[in-house]
Order: C-alpha cells, then sequence, then structure tokens
C-alpha cells in the first residue's frame, strides 16, 4: 500500500512539474496566452490564444490536449519546442524528388533538360500501374514543371 502510494505521488508530482514549465513557457511568450480548460470530446485541453494570428481560418485559439503536454514536456527545451509548434516558428521541410527513369534512383534537381523532358513526356502517357493516378499527382505536376 505504502508503496502505491509513493508512485501515485511521484506521479502526481511529474504532471505537476510539466504543466508548470508548460505554463511559464506561454507566459514568457509575447503571443501566448492561456485562456482556460474545456472538455471538446471528453478530453481535458487547454486553450491558448495566439495573439500573433487573427481570427479567420487558422483561427487565432490552439488546443492542446494536457495528456500531450505532460507526456512531451519534461524540461524547459522541450517546452520551447512545444510552443514553437504552436506558433509554427519551425524550420520548413525540404523535399527532393528522386526518382527511377532509367534502371537506378537519381535526384531530379540534377537533371537536363532531356531527361526533365523524359519525365513529362512519360507522365503525361500516364505510366502509373493500373490506370490510377498517383496520390499526390498535382504536386508532382508543379515539381516537374518548374525544374
Amino acid at each position: 500500500m505504502t508503496v502505491l502510494l509513493k508512485e501515485s505521488a511521484s506521479t502526481t508530482e511529474s504532471v505537476e512539474k510539466s504543466l508548470t514549465i508548460f505554463a511559464e513557457a506561454v507566459e514568457l511568450s509575447s503571443d501566448l496566452e492561456i485562456i482556460g480548460t474545456a472538455l471538446p470530446n471528453g478530453e481535458e485541453v487547454f486553450v491558448i490564444r495566439d495573439y500573433s494570428k487573427t481570427e479567420g481560418i487558422e483561427g487565432a485559439y490552439v488546443e492542446v490536449s494536457i495528456d500531450e503536454i505532460v507526456q512531451k514536456v519534461t524540461d524547459t527545451d522541450k517546452a520551447q519546442e512545444f510552443i514553437n509548434v504552436i506558433q509554427n516558428v519551425r524550420k520548413p521541410i525540404v523535399l527532393e524528388g528522386i526518382t527511377r527513369i532509367v534502371g537506378y534512383y537519381s535526384r531530379m534537381s540534377n537533371w537536363n533538360k532531356s531527361k526533365v523532358g523524359e519525365l513529362r513526356d512519360r507522365h503525361s502517357k500516364n505510366y502509373a500501374l493500373g490506370g490510377q493516378s498517383p496520390v499526390f499527382e498535382e504536386d508532382r505536376d508543379t515539381y516537374v514543371n518548374n525544374l
């Protein structure tokens, strides 16, 4: 019984620590403010107001699951990473097109005009398996046309 009480106390302390670290990180941000909590789907969330965004499609309010905060925020660095995700302050993801035309895989960024033309020709004839279009066909078309 004593062991269960100690485990329960340590769990409570770690939850309180994570929530305190997160709340302090939000307070240090000039654009964020914790408005309160809500239970949208039976799960408790923090409602955070982002003053850098206007109310519109993206919205100025962000809901963050308390369970997610407890699981991921263990120190101030993790809290700052969490805040950066909320504010969308991250390095962009850069993808490179890699494909296989002549039997080996290569990056499309270093292709000559002839190779790019070959890819366009193959794509326009719909060489997809079973006549189905690839999932990201529009993105691929845009990428190939910008080479």
